[in-house]
C-alpha cells in the first residue's frame, strides 16, 4: 500500500502523517540542488537569450549524501531514466520495519532543453550552411540537366529515342545491361560535378561542428508533485513510501494489502518512526 494510505485507523494516521512531513521536509531539503540559475544561450534564429537551468549533478550530490546520513536502510544508488526531453532523476530506499517492509522513493523530474552556446561561430556556421544550400541547388540544376542529355543522347543513340514511357520502361525491366550502362552515363556526368560532393563533405563537417556547439540546459519546479503527476510528466519532486507486509521471512515473500484496522498500535508507531528517521535525516541534510 502506497502512502497517504486510506482509513481513518491508528496505523493509517500515523502513516500519513509521518510521510507527509517527510515530503516537506524533503522539498525543503531538495531545494538548493535545483535552485535555478540564469545561463547565456543562443537561439535557432541567433538570438542570445537568458535561460533558467539547474546542475543534476548537485541532485545526485544530494541523494549520496542522503544514502551516506541514513542509517541502517538499503540504498539503490542513483538512477536515470528519460523519454525524448522528459529526464528523470532518482533513488529508492528500503528497510524491514518488524514484519513490515519500507520503501521509499525520492525523485525529481524534469526537462532538457538544447540551446546553442552563445558564440558568434553558430551564425557563421549557419550562415555557411544556408549559402551552400543555394549554391548546390544551382549546381545540383546543372548537372540534373547534363545528365538528361546524355542519357537522352544515349538513347538516341540505341533508337529508343520515339519510345514511349512504358515502352521504355518495359525495355529497361527486361534489359539489365542497359540499366547499367545508363547508370554509368549518369555516375560520369556526376564526376563532372566535384564541386556537389564537396559541398556535401563541407555541409557534413559543419554541421558536425554545429553539433558540437550545442549546450543541455535543465529546468524544473520546486513543487511536490504526487506519483500520478510523476506519470503526466510534470515538472517538480516527488517522494512516496510503498508499505507492504513480509509474509515469510525466510523467503522474503510480501503482500501489498494490509488490514490497517487490526494493525497493532506498537507495529503502526515503528513504521512511523523509522519514517520519522528519515524525516530527521533530511532535516540535517538540509542544514549542512
Amino acid at each position: 500500500m502506497r502512502a497517504p494510505l486510506k482509513g481513518n485507523d491508528h496505523f493509517c494516521r500515523q502513516v500519513n502523517a509521518a510521510a507527509q512531513k517527510v515530503e516537506e521536509a524533503y522539498l525543503e531539503a531538495i531545494g538548493p540542488a535545483i535552485a535555478m540559475r540564469k545561463a547565456s544561450a543562443m537561439l535557432g534564429d541567433g538570438t542570445v537569450a537568458q535561460a533558467d537551468t539547474f546542475d543534476p549533478q548537485n541532485v545526485q550530490a544530494f541523494y549520496q549524501q542522503l544514502a551516506n546520513s541514513l542509517k541502517g536502510w538499503t540504498f539503490s544508488g542513483i538512477l536515470k531514466s528519460a523519454t525524448e526531453d522528459l529526464h528523470r532523476l532518482f533513488c529508492q530506499f528500503t528497510k524491514e520495519a518488524g514484519r513490515y517492509y519500507i520503501s521509499g522513493y525520492f525523485g525529481v523530474q524534469f526537462h532538457l532543453l538544447l540551446y546553442y552556446r552563445a558564440d558568434k561561430r553558430v551564425i557563421e556556421i549557419q550562415k555557411e550552411l544556408a549559402k551552400i544550400a543555394d549554391d548546390a541547388t544551382s549546381v545540383f540544376k546543372n548537372m540534373a540537366g547534363a545528365a538528361d542529355n546524355a542519357l537522352a543522347a544515349e538513347l538516341e543513340k540505341r533508337g529508343y529515342a520515339s519510345l514511349e514511357y512504358q515502352e521504355l520502361f518495359t525495355k529497361m525491366f527486361d534489359d539489365e545491361k542497359l540499366v547499367q550502362e545508363l547508370d554509368e552515363k549518369a555516375s560520369a556526368v556526376e564526376s563532372q560535378f566535384p564541386e556537389f560532393e564537396e559541398m556535401g563533405n563541407r555541409k557534413t563537417m559543419l554541421f558536425a561542428e554545429l553539433n558540437d556547439l550545442l549546450i543541455e540546459l535543465y529546468q524544473t519546479s520546486p513543487v511536490l508533485i504526487d506519483y500520478n503527476r510523476l506519470m503526466q510528466g510534470e515538472e517538480g519532486v516527488t517522494t512516496y513510501f510503498d508499505i507492504e507486509v513480509v509474509k515469510n521471512k525466510k523467503t522474503k515473500t510480501r503482500e501489498a494489502y494490509l488490514d490497517t484496522p487490526k494493525i497493532k498500535k506498537y507495529a503502526a508507531d515503528l513504521v512511523a518512526g523509522e519514517l520519522g528517521r528519515v524525516e530527521k535525516t533530511l532535516e540535517k541534510a538540509r542544514l549542512s
